[in-house]
C-alpha cells in the first residue's frame, strides 16, 4: 500500500477530516489532499510529525516491504535472510545482523544509524540528513530496539537515579543482545507471572505455595532483565518500590485485579 493510501487509512481510523489533520500539522487542507491523491509525498520530517500526531508508528505510514530486518530495517530478499539456531532461514533478520540464532555483533542504535544511513542515502537518492532522520524514527519501532526504547521511556529516569547509568546501560545491552528465542521465552514468562499472580491471589495467602511459586518465577524474570537474580536483601526493596509508581501498579493491577501489586509485595516480603 502506497503512502497516500496509508495516510487516508490512518486519518479515517482516527476519525479526522482532512481539515482537522491539516490543523494538527499546521499545513493547509490542500496539502493533505495532495498527499492523499499521491501528487506530492511529504518529507521525512513531516512524516514523523504525522506519525506523532496520529500515534501511528512511522513504519505503518511508510510503504515498508513485507519482509525487512528487525535490526537494521533493510529490505530482505531470500538471499539476504539470516538463520535461526537450527540454521533455518528467518525472514525477521538479515544475515549481516543475525546468524545461527544470535546477533552477529554488538552495537547501539546510534552506531547502526551512523553505519547504515550513508548506504540508505546512496541507494534511495535522499540526503544523508534525511536518511539519518528516517532511520532515527524507524529503528526504535523494530524488534531489536523496541524493548530498550519502551523501558527508557517508562522507567529510564527513575531507574538511572536508583541504580546508576552503568547498571542500566548494561541491562539495556543484555536486552539488545538477547536472541529472539530467549526474548520470546522471557515474554512467555512475563505472561505466566501475571497468570500465577491471579492464581496466588485466588488462594488468598501471600505465604502459601502458589505465592512461593510466584516469587520464584518473578525473581527469575527480574534476573533475565538485570543479568542475575537480585540479592536477598535487594529483591524485597526492589518490589516494594512498585507501590510508589502508578505505572507498576497498573501493570499488575489491571490484568490481575485491584490489590495485585500489594499482594506481590507482601508475598515477596513474607517469602524472603
Amino acid at each position: 500500500m502506497a503512502f497516500a493510501e496509508n495516510l487516508i487509512a490512518v486519518r479515517r481510523a482516527h476519525g479526522l477530516t482532512q481539515e482537522q489533520l491539516a490543523g494538527k500539522l499546521f499545513v493547509t487542507r490542500q496539502a493533505v489532499s495532495r498527499w492523499e491523491r499521491g501528487e506530492v509525498t511529504p518529507g521525512i520530517d513531516m512524516m514523523k510529525l504525522i506519525a506523532a500526531v496520529t500515534g501511528e508508528p512511522l513504519s505503518h505510514l511508510l510503504e515498508m516491504p513485507e519482509h525487512y530486518c528487525e535490526s537494521c530495517g533493510m529490505y530482505l530478499t531470500p538471499d539476504d535472510c539470516g538463520t535461526d539456531a537450527s540454521g533455518k532461514k528467518t525472514d525477521h533478520y538479515c544475515k549481516w545482523c543475525y546468524e545461527q540464532g544470535e546477533y552477529t555483533y554488538e552495537t547501539t542504535m546510534e552506531a547502526m544509524i551512523e553505519d547504515c544511513a550513508p548506504r540508505l542515502a546512496e541507494n534511495t537518492g535522499m540526503t544523508l540528513d534525511e536518511a539519518v532522520s528516517l532511520m532515527g524514527a524507524v529503528l526504535p519501532q523494530l524488534e531489536r530496539w523496541r524493548a530498550v526504547r519502551e523501558n527508557e521511556e517508562r522507567y529510564g529516569e527513575e531507574t538511572r537515579e536508583l541504580y546508576g547509568n552503568e547498571t542500566i546501560d548494561a541491562a539495556n545491552e543484555r536486552l539488545l543482545d538477547m536472541d529472539p528465542a530467549a526474548w520470546n521465552d522471557m515474554k512467555e514468562l512475563e505472561r505466566a507471572i501475571l497468570g500465577q499472580l491471579s492464581i496466588a491471589m485466588a488462594e488468598g495467602d501471600p505465604r502459601g505455595p502458589e505465592a512461593k511459586k510466584l516469587i520464584r518465577m518473578h525473581r527469575r524474570w527480574v534476573g533475565l532483565h538485570w543479568g542475575s537474580e537480585p540479592e536477598d536483601e535487594a529483591y524485597p526493596e526492589l518490589v516494594k518500590g512498585y507501590l510508589a509508581d502508578p505505572r507498576f501498579v497498573s501493570y499488575y493491577d489491571n490484568p490481575c485485579g485491584t490489590g495485585a501489586t500489594a499482594f506481590l509485595v507482601e508475598a515477596v516480603k513474607g517469602g524472603m
